[in-house]
This record gives C-alpha cells, structure tokens and sequence, in this order.
C-alpha cells in the first residue's frame, strides 16, 4: 500500500454525509505542496477497521477533524495512535477541538482553532520541506512550548486573526471530481459566519459574515445543476442575512433549473421581504427545502438566548410559504432553554404547531464550551452529559423526568409526523384533543404502555398503530377512514402503479384514483382524483 505524507481523517454520521473542511483543507494545501491525502470512515464502522485503514496508509503526519458527533470516537483513535505510532505527528481541528485544546494537546503536536485552510498550507508546505513548523508566527493554533513530551508544559493558545482567516474566493472548489460524492450530499459554502449571537451557537463566536464572489458562487451552483447533483445542502448560517444576495442566487437556480437538482437553505423566516417570497412562491415544486429555526416562542427564553426574531413575522412568512406547497420546510423548536419550563414549552409546540410544516424538528438544548450558555451554566442550574453531544439533562426550569418525557413525545412526533405518511388523518385527530402537544403526548404514552418504543415498526404496523390510539382516545369512523386515505397515499413502493379505492364519508360516497407514478416531491404523497360515477 502507498504512503501518505500527510493524511487527514474524517468520521462522518452516515456514510451520505461527506466532511466539507477536510476536502478544503486539502484542496487549498495541495495547490502548493501536493502532499495531502483524505480518509473518509463513518461511526458506525467497526473501531479496528477504522484504526487499520489509518495505519495501514504508513502517514508520517495524521490532522484528525473532530465535531461533536464524533469527538469520543476521534479522542479513542488519536490515543490510540499516539501509543502504537508514536513517530506520527498527529494534528487536531473541528469544533471540538478548537474548544478543548488541552485535551487534544495530550497527544497532539497542535491543535487548530477555528478556520484552518491557510494554517495547513503552511503546515503540509514545512512538512514537505522538512521544516520546523512556524508555531510562534501563526495565529490560531494551540500548542504546548515543550512538546507533548512534557505533559505539564504550558498550553499557549494563539487566538484566530488575520493570518488565520482566509479569503473566502481563495478557497478552490471541492466538487471538480463528483466520484467520491457519489450517491452523498453536497455541502457548500458561500459565506462564513453569522449575524446573530445566539447564546447556544458556536457559530456566534464568528461575528462577521464573509461571502464568496457572486460570479464564483453562480459558476459552482451552474456546475452542480449542469452535472444534475441530486441535492447540495448550503452551509450557510443564515443564508438570507443579504435579502440581494439571496435573491440572486434563488432568481439563478429558478433560471438554471434542471428539474432534479434540489438545494437546502438555513433561513431566518423573520428576515425574508415581500420580494423573496413572491421569488421562493414560483419556484418548481421540490427545487429548494428551508429550514427555519424558531427554537421558542417565549419571550424571557429569548432573550436569555440572544435571539431577537420577530415571531409573529416568522409566522405570517410562513404561512405564506406553505401556501404554494412547492418548498419543503422544516421547523425546529429548541427544549431545555433558559426560562422555559415543560408547561411554556407546550406552548411554544402549540404555537408553531398549526404552520403544519413538512418537518417538526424537536431538539434538545447542548451545552457547548466556548458558547455563552456554557458561561452561564452554573447561573441556570443546568445539568447535561458530560459526554459528547452534552445534552441537557435538567435545568432550573425544567426537571430530568420531563426532558425524559419530551424525548418520548419527540419520538412520536418523528414517527407519526415527521414521516409524512399521516398528514390527513392527523389533521382529523387534532379535534380529539385538547392541544396538538397533548396529542402527541398521548401518543408518546400509549407508545411506551403498549411497548412500541425503540423497536421496528412495519409501515402497515405503524397505520394500524395510529388507528388504534385513536379509537381509543375517542375518533369516530371518519378518522379511521382518513388513515385509510393516507395509507392509499403512501404505501405504493414497488408494488403497483396505480389504484382505485370507495370511501364511505359522511357526506357520500366518494370513489378515488391513485397515480403511483405522480408522486408529489414535497409532500410525497401519491397524485389523486375523484373517479367519475360513469367510469
């Protein structure tokens, strides 16, 4: 097997997930030194394999990307190394990293911190040269003044500044060869940073927004549609933090349009003009999916957060949006914030419930050192893992035993919800129920008392399941006949290409006709029509 000079490691949440930084970080160094080489594994991969397929690739120089998803795999890996290679310089970067130094130093020669494309050039160029590595000229970086060989030696931190932080139209495109994308999502980058100070949010710690050059961006989208990506997902923080900048790029992808291609935006809802939404209304059914994070609808919450949005605006927008039913939205609500305990959480859930978004993202708050919530910590009584993701376990609001009964309200949001396979017989079921959390609520518990938590559930199983819960909770016949229409709806696959189904409602009987074929790219249900009494 060959050697690498420099190999950097990636450990992706799923194998359809690709990591962006590292591809950069090798795209920007190998302009200069040509000596960096990527290995890509998963968490879910078996420990050994992923130890082997590092060492066997004989690296003299290993740079480990370490997010929160993957930081007790990575830390695991970078030990283990360190003790059977110790002759490999190993380097450390990514969020988790960049906010605990310390720890990576234990093993690490330097740590990166932050944006790290113009302090690797410099590095994979001394490495090739057989250099020294300029510590004490760069900014950005962490590292112990004795070497890791002496472990009480003093951590000097080197805060990010302009030597670090590069120009955004200096970064090459990561996409000229679509090979190792296969099949995965495309992430793209068309600025940096974030306008908002949200307290959770390490993108906070970024105050400024740097964009890349519109003639660039427009080039690599025209690319992406030319070669017919299946979806590229901007990384962008708020993409539409630039109202004219946000047009531009939608007006272009509604003009280029191939009729597959489909792109993912992370939008402020409050922040979009009249102009935007008339755009975003004509846009082909499936072309743009936006994610809008509300996180809570109450106020003290808010502002203990840092978060300033308009929500009444973000409704409004909202519903306009939902009007064309041509964009796939996802919302998010945020549980265990500051101020919000499990009764003001409903009422958030009650709030944002009727937008009857395509996804209803139920997170949890995570306590993130270097974030402001983390400075505040104690102030809040907030109790969380100490393992990655760091997840709240209580808070001075909200106890352990109704974070545990929001996570099972999640996974019957997730389940029923979020599936889109129940959109109508939901929608009847709501008048059983006092509130939409109640209902799910209700639905979490009947889970958990029939014993249907965490297991597999077959998609026949699952109508079954919904039909069930609400005979007993008091729906009449037509709610039973509402699953019935969502499942002709859905449970098509490869079975058959079209149906005729009679349904008895309470205003007459209706006969429909299901097209397998036309499958709606937002709501993906099956198209249909009332059959004529003569056919």
């Amino acid at each position: 097997m060959s050697k690498d000079q420099i190999l950097l490691v990636a450990l992706n949440a799923k194998y359809i997930h690709s990591n962006p930084a590292v591809y950069s970080l090798a795209a920007y160094a190998n302009e200069v030194s040509g000596n960096v080489s990527i290995a890509e594994f998963t968490i879910n991969d078996r420990y050994e394999d992923v130890l082997r397929g590092i060492l066997m690739r004989k690296p003299e120089v290993i740079g480990f990307s370490v997010y929160i998803w993957n930081a007790e795999f990575m830390k695991q890996l970078i030990e283990d190394i360190h003790n059977i290679a110790p002759q490999i310089r190993l380097l450390a970067g990514g969020p988790e990293a960049t906010n605990d130094p310390e720890t990576y130093l234990n093993w690490c020669e330097l740590v990166m911190l932050g944006e790290g494309e113009k302090n690797f050039r410099k590095i994979a160029t001394c490495i090739q040269k057989g250099e020294d590595l300029p510590f004490r000229e760069m900014e950005g970086i962490a590292y112990k003044e004795e070497g890791i060989a002496y472990k009480d030696s003093e951590v000097i931190i080197k805060e990010p500044g302009p030597k670090s932080i590069l120009d955004m139209d200096q970064i090459p495109f990561l996409y000229n060869r679509l090979e190792p994308f296969e099949n995965r999502i495309i992430y793209y980058e068309s600025s940096r940073g974030c306008p908002f100070r949200c307290s959770y949010c390490l993108s906070s710690l970024e105050k400024k927004v740097r964009y890349r050059s519109m003639d660039i961006v427009k080039k690599e989208l025209k690319y992406f549609l030319d070669q017919k990506v299946k979806q590229v997902k901007f990384i962008d923080r708020t993409f539409n933090s630039s109202s004219k900048r946000s047009i531009e790029i939608w007006t272009f992808i509604k003009e280029n349009d191939n009729g597959v291609t489909n792109f993912h935006f992370e939008i402020g809802a409050d922040l979009l003009t009249e102009k935007e939404i008339e755009l975003l209304s004509t846009l082909r059914p499936g072309l743009v999916q936006l994610e809008i994070g509300i996180q809570t609808t109450h106020l003290p919450a808010m502002e203990a957060i840092h978060r300033t949005a308009d929500n009444a605006k973000i409704f409004s927008n909202v519903q306009r949006l939902r009007s064309a039913y041509n964009i796939n939205l996802h919302t998010d609500l945020i549980a265990g914030l500051p101020y919000e305990d499990y009764e003001r959480f409903k009422k958030s859930f009650n709030d944002i419930y009727p937008l009857y978004a395509d996804q209803l993202q139920l997170g949890f708050l995570k306590v993130l050192k270097g974030t402001d919530m983390y400075d505040h910590r104690h102030e809040y009584e907030l109790i969380y893992s100490s393992r990655q993701p760091y997840e709240i376990f209580a808070t001075k609001w909200i106890t352990y035993e109704e974070i545990a009964r929001l996570h099972r309200v999640c996974d019957a949001v997730e389940l029923f919800y979020n599936s889109q396979m129940f959109t109508r017989s939901l929608k009847y079921l709501e008048n059983f129920f006092d509130t939409p959390f109640s209902m799910f609520e209700e639905m979490a518990e009947y889970l958990n008392q029939h014993q249907l938590e965490g297991v597999g559930i077959s998609v026949k199983k699952k109508y079954d399941i919904l039909e069930d819960f609400g005979k007993e909770h008091g729906a009449d016949d037509t709610f039973s006949l509402w699953v019935l229409f969502d499942k002709m709806l859905h449970t098509h696959q490869s079975r058959r290409m079209s149906a005729r189904e009679t349904f008895a409602w309470p205003d007459g009987e209706k006969t429909y006709e299901f097209d397998y074929t036309n499958i709606h790219p937002v709501t993906m249900e099956a198209a249909f029509r009332v059959a004529c009494s003569d056919e």
